[in-house]
């Protein structure tokens, strides 16, 4: 069963409740533009974040930078109720800044964060989320700046509590089998991009069988293994464009692409653009 409470938005924001008692697993592969907030009321789900997957509990909020891989699956019970934000931000930067916050990159910091939400701090997080979809519903006068406000409140009470959570203990990490050596894996394309190894050299790297690790790692990651490397390496191209000497041509050769024209076609799949057009546009937008 699927009950869809609240779906919503505005311009640079959208907004949905879901409670699933199913045994659903965010099929597709994701990673997207925005920056993503997730908090699970109930239940209990895993979520993959880049290579590591970790357990989120009722009371948990998921912080997700644009372009971050991520992927939730069912972790035990099937039955859990989530509230889940996309936010622009182009729509939020100007309002935080006027607030004395910053932009939402400083909100989220440098990578994913897992905020473990006390007991006694939960109503108000989940207060401030129902207003924002009320103000959504409702559409009062001027709704578009009530629901910023009541978002930069909610992003307020987030880095609080990431504060006070700062010397607590590390999130949860998913303990089977199966999630740590997808986690080896993911790990290991990471840290070696240039990489050439076909999966059934991966999979003997590995000690298992490239039939299930096929299988689990696109489980685990909504991704094959080629899919998650090819990711990883763009990403990876992106920082050398914008932070590096190096020519398009040694960027695809470091990176282990074939040839400069597969670097170039894989490039444009997830970037909608050639590394030189993106080179060139960053070079513009920093002057």
């Amino acid at each position: 069963m699927e009950q869809v409470v609240f779906q919503g938005g505005m311009e640079g924001l959208t907004v949905d409740q879901v409670i699933r008692d199913y045994e659903y697993s965010m099929a597709a592969r994701h990673f997207h533009d925005t920056f993503e907030l997730y908090y699970l009321l109930e239940g209990q789900r895993y979520y993959f974040i880049d290579k590591q997957t970790y357990l989120v509990k009722a009371g948990d909020v998921v912080l997700i930078k644009p372009n971050q891989i991520h992927k939730t699956s069912m972790a035990g019970i099937s039955y859990h109720n989530r509230i889940l934000f996309q936010i622009s931000s182009q729509m939020m930067d100007p309002f935080l800044k006027a607030c004395g916050m910053g932009t939402m990159e400083d909100v989220y910091g440098e990578n994913a964060i897992i905020i473990s939400i006390p007991e006694n701090g939960q109503n108000e997080i989940s207060e401030l989320m129902f207003q924002i979809e009320k103000e959504l519903k409702d559409r009062p006068r001027q709704y578009p700046v009530g629901v910023k406000l009541k978002l930069a409140q909610l992003l307020l009470c987030l880095t609080r509590h990431q504060k006070k959570a700062f010397f607590q203990q590390e999130p949860e990490k998913a303990l089977t089998w199966k999630h740590q050596k997808v986690h080896e894996v993911a790990d290991y394309l990471l840290n070696h991009p240039e990489s050439q190894e076909s999966l059934e050299e991966l999979a003997r790297r590995f000690y298992i069988s490239k039939s299930y690790l096929s299988r689990i790692f696109r489980e685990v990651t909504g991704f094959t293994v080629n899919e998650y490397k090819n990711v990883n390496r763009i990403k990876k191209s992106q920082q050398l464009l914008l932070h590096s000497g190096y020519s398009i041509t040694e960027i695809s050769g470091l990176l282990g692409f074939e040839n400069l024209t597969y670097f170039e076609r894989v490039f444009k799949k997830y970037v909608d653009t050639t590394p030189l057009k993106y080179r060139k546009t960053a070079v513009r937008q920093a002057l």
